[in-house]
């Protein structure tokens, strides 16, 4: 008997306990991670009185660009059915110079829509083809801050007093 082996994903992708995360993976590629927990499972079950397994879990990608998102109100979507157990799915196609978020949520019926988990907002880079430099630049761009995402600086004390090094040397020599 072989085993599927699934390796974890990394700790940056990992979402918090009932949140659903966005992440570019390509200029016009995005994954989508939750956390596979049986509480929405059986608020669902409960409040509509349906077994989770009959219903069919979704991801809808709203186009959310220039608006903000009420959950109505999005330019465009569109659906893809996803199992809920995976975890992760990855969404193909975006479009350039656009802002999507996410919901993971289930048909109850034909018409009704109930979303789970909303995910952050991502926008995808333009695409200029004036002479390729603008999408180099881009993706550039784009690289850098994946590789250095700025550094927060978690305390800082508006009333702490700083000496500068050298009065600390002199004080210490």
């Amino acid at each position: 008997m072989i085993k599927d082996i699934v390796s974890p994903a990394p700790p940056e992708f990992v979402p918090l306990k009932g949140e659903l995360a966005a992440k570019l993976v390509t200029p016009r590629k995005m994954i989508l991670f939750w956390e596979v927990s049986e509480l929405p499972k059986k608020i669902i079950e409960l409040f509509f009185n349906c077994r989770f397994e009959n219903l069919v879990p979704v991801v809808r990608i709203y186009d959310v660009t220039d608006i903000i998102f009420n959950g109505k109100n999005a330019g465009h979507y569109y659906e893809i059915t996803v199992p809920y157990q995976s975890g992760h799915w990855f969404i193909k196609g975006l479009a350039p110079n656009r802002c999507y978020t996410a919901e993971l949520g289930v048909h109850l019926s034909d018409a009704n829509f109930f979303p789970l988990f909303r995910s952050n907002c991502i926008q995808t880079p333009a695409l200029t083809l004036l002479n390729g430099i603008e999408i180099s630049r881009d993706i550039i761009q784009y690289q850098q801050y994946e590789d250095n995402p700025p550094k927060w600086v978690d305390h800082v004390s508006t009333y702490s007093y700083y000496l500068e090094s050298n009065l600390l040397e002199e004080k210490n020599g």
